[in-house]
């Protein structure tokens, strides 16, 4: 998901809270159906999806709005208000039966208020604050990065980051990385497991030595055979993330199209070359030059503000 996308969405909030106001501000199921499912589904949770996210999930005698439930497992409940609505007087109501329901994250939402706390957590209130903003009061793109928090990729991964995204850094300014040095065609690499810093700065052109290895955000590791098969992984769990979607196509880095829906084309109009299907009926191209899959896969995951480092590739 690109955090430009997420604005755009975001956007089209502020202006539908702008323009009414008051008829959403009537009842519960306006608010969610306008304005709080289409920012979850933004953010990877597929609310039409019971694998996903349970509705009107009882827990001690309550019913939470919303479980979200990737699998069956237990990540968070989100309490809906309508507009309007002050959200203060049903925090710790809603804290109290999320830690009953054995959830870690509770959401609090009037559809434009939106905040997060901690369920399993012995301190005050303000202590429990992970994230807290307001659609209509502060800028969009101030709005995205907070609302990041709440993505799927990152309540579901083993560390989540509750903290605004960086600014990128001045590549100028970066010292490269120490790399080890590209084998020569026809050799192997003195240690077969060896890890590759995806990371680094510094440009290797994949060719030689090849990848064996791939590992992702701290998954188990797979086999891989040439770097198009990374590619395909690491693009594959974007979309399995949520990150990815069709929304966010067609996506091109550099001259032609990288990724597009049904009837791949690239800007010119021709068709994709050795198109390969993709999760959600989104597309590849497998034909690119093998010393451009590395950079254009690292430059999708930049554009999608992903860290590099959840991708570890071993030869």
């Amino acid at each position: 998901m690109a955090l430009d996308s997420l604005q755009r969405v975001i956007e089209k909030l502020q202006k539908t809270i702008e323009a009414h106001r008051s008829y959403l501000a009537e009842n519960e199921t306006r608010t969610r159906q306008v304005l709080i499912d289409p920012l979850l589904r933004k953010l990877g949770w597929d609310v039409s999806n019971p694998n996903m996210v349970h509705l009107e999930y009882s827990v001690k005698q309550e019913r939470a709005d919303y479980a979200l439930m990737p699998k069956g497992k237990r990540l968070a409940v989100i309490e809906a208000k309508r507009l309007g609505t002050d959200l203060d007087d049903r925090v710790m109501q809603v804290l109290n039966y999320a830690n009953a329901g054995g959830f870690p994250y509770m959401i609090l939402t009037n559809g434009d208020k939106w905040e997060m706390y901690k369920v399993f957590e012995p301190a005050i209130l303000e202590e429990r604050l992970l994230m807290k903003l307001e659609l209509s009061q502060q800028p969009a793109d101030k709005n995205a990065e907070q609302a990041l928090a709440m993505r799927k990729s990152n309540l579901t991964a083993k560390e989540p980051d509750f903290e605004p995204p960086k600014p990128a850094m001045n590549r100028s300014s970066v010292k490269p990385n120490k790399l080890p040095k590209p084998q020569p065609p026809g050799t192997s690499p003195k240690n077969d497991n060896e890890r590759y810093p995806f990371a680094s700065e510094e440009r290797l052109y994949p060719r030689d030595p090849k990848p064996t290895e791939l590992k992702i955000d701290g998954n188990p590791k797979k086999t891989v055979k040439a770097w198009k098969d990374v590619m395909h992984e690491v693009v594959t769990w974007l979309i399995d993330e949520g990150i990815l979607s069709g929304d966010d196509c067609p996506i091109r880095v550099g001259k032609r199209s990288f990724i597009d829906l049904k009837g791949a084309v690239n800007p010119n109009g021709t068709k994709f070359k050795n198109p390969q299907a993709l999760p959600k009926g989104l597309i590849l191209q497998r034909s690119i030059e093998t010393n451009q899959q590395w950079p254009r896969l690292k430059k999708l995951l930049i554009q999608f503000d992903v860290d590099l480092r959840k991708i570890e590739v071993f030869y």
